[in-house]
């Protein structure tokens, strides 16, 4: 128990590597398409944290090892779709990434459980979840 304790006291000292919250340019999604208020706010609580550069880690983001794991989450969500790099990609990458973002909004497999069970507000109710991909369809 006691080395069980020193290791947890010990990686609190083992930094990680917080991506900075980069305010939108003109290549963020939500400016690229004029998004209406409604559905830019939906994104920005159910999808931004994970997949832009307009992250806000909440308190516990400076403890170990859930730092570290929020780190792993939010890279590989960059890796997968990057919203505030939107308007970098091809027409064709732009229509791929609609049509994965309709058909794992539709299928209710994002935003991920891991990410709602803590952020409650990220869930997306039925109706959202029409309104949304309703938009996203229009602009594929």
């Amino acid at each position: 128990m006691f080395i069980l304790i020193i290791v947890l006291v010990g990686i609190q000292f083992i930094p990680t590597n917080h991506n900075p919250n980069i305010p939108a340019g003109p290549d963020d999604f939500l400016i690229l398409n004029n998004t209406p208020v409604q559905i830019g706010k939906m994104l920005k609580t159910s999808c931004y944290n994970c997949h832009s550069e307009q992250i806000n880690y909440p308190w516990y983001s400076n403890f170990q090892p859930a730092g570290w794991l929020l780190d792993k989450h939010i890279r590989e969500g960059m890796a997968e779709l990057n919203f505030s790099e939107f308007g970098n990609l091809s027409g064709r990458m732009k229509k791929m990434k609609l049509e994965s973002m309709i058909k794992q909004i539709e299928q209710e497999k994002m935003p991920i459980p891991s990410y709602t069970l803590i952020h409650r507000d990220a869930i997306l109710s039925d109706s959202e979840r029409k309104e949304l991909t309703t938009y996203l369809k229009t602009l594929n």
